[in-house]
């Protein structure tokens, strides 16, 4: 396949816009990586060309959007029946937490390069990308979610779960629980490989229109990064605990495929990994609709109208730039 296709990003907190564009190949290579939820459509955009760009070669950049979509956006009762899925797993003691999402359709045309760039003016505390993808689609995103980052020494990951809408309401016991569910399902996954890593303490940090919690997490190994970021994906943020049951229960309580989202996207170097995010607060585009997808832990404590709403402030991030 010599497909040739490009994806624009920018950095947790820097300045520099990257245009990568190459050959489109399947699977984990040199280059930018973008993967979907079941890591079934992994592919990478090869570095031909690899480069630091200005706002004004954004908006020259040509992207295409797929022809005329039908999407629909997720009923409140298919997200209902769901929501009471995921609970009835939970009472059983099958699972303790899982990420329910939705879909949030918008008819309207979208600038996707003034969008990119307003994304990255709005939120420096996010991961920003615009991609073509190699079936065709065109996904945009600004995550606050890291996956695995290449440090001076060894590596960084994190814990990201929690949310409220203001800095002024108070945290209350279902967040820290759902905190420490993500943290100690990673330190799991880390201690499989013999790691024993630092556990930064806990803070509060913004993400668009919502503040999350956040434990960064850092860890030296000889282990490959890349073997070590297979094995964290889906992170107990984006699926739920324990995590195979956890998917189990998703696949039954949504009724629209992920695709992208909750995937994991970033740059690979010399076959490291040099940063991977994960591929939260994100949209799909075509030519005629915007299809965001959004999600939020479902635990013991949950309330079905505050999770609905919850998403919907989740959505605001990309929806209030448009």
């Amino acid at each position: 396949m010599n497909k040739k296709i490009k994806s624009l990003y920018r950095r947790v907190g820097s300045k520099n816009i990257f245009l990568i564009e190459g050959v489109a190949m399947e699977g984990i290579h040199d280059g930018f990586v973008f993967s979907d939820f079941q890591k079934q459509k992994t592919f990478t955009i090869s570095a031909e060309l690899h480069s630091v760009i200005n706002s004004e070669d954004v908006l020259n950049l040509s992207f295409i959007a797929p022809k005329q979509t039908n999407w629909e956006s997720t009923l409140r009762e298919d997200y209902e029946f769901g929501f009471t899925i995921i609970k009835n797993e939970i009472e059983h003691k099958k699972i303790n937490k899982a990420i329910l999402s939705k879909k949030k359709v918008k008819n309207q045309r979208v600038n996707v390069n003034k969008l990119f760039l307003e994304l990255c003016d709005n939120y420096q505390a996010s991961h920003i990308f615009l991609t073509e993808t190699i079936n065709g689609e065109l996904w945009i995103g600004a995550t606050p979610e890291t996956l695995l980052e290449k440090k001076d020494v060894g590596y960084q990951t994190m814990s990201l779960a929690g949310t409220k809408e203001s800095i002024d309401i108070d945290w209350t016991q279902k967040e820290f629980a759902e905190q420490r569910i993500v943290t100690n399902a990673i330190v799991g996954e880390l201690f499989k490989f013999n790691i024993n890593p630092d556990i930064e303490d806990l803070e509060t940090v913004k993400a668009g229109a919502v503040f999350h919690l956040r434990n960064k997490i850092n860890f030296e190994t000889n282990e490959s990064a890349i073997t070590i970021a297979n094995a964290l994906h889906p992170t107990p943020a984006i699926s739920g605990n324990p995590k195979k049951q956890a998917i189990s229960t998703i696949k039954i309580a949504e009724n629209h495929e992920r695709e992208y989202y909750c995937g994991f996207g970033g740059i690979v170097r010399n076959g490291q990994v040099e940063n991977l995010f994960v591929n939260l607060r994100c949209a799909s585009v075509s030519s005629n609709q915007i299809c965001l997808y959004i999600g939020g832990g479902i635990t013991k404590d949950s309330e079905l109208t505050k999770e609905w709403e919850e998403c919907d402030r989740k959505a605001d991030s990309l929806l209030r730039l448009l």
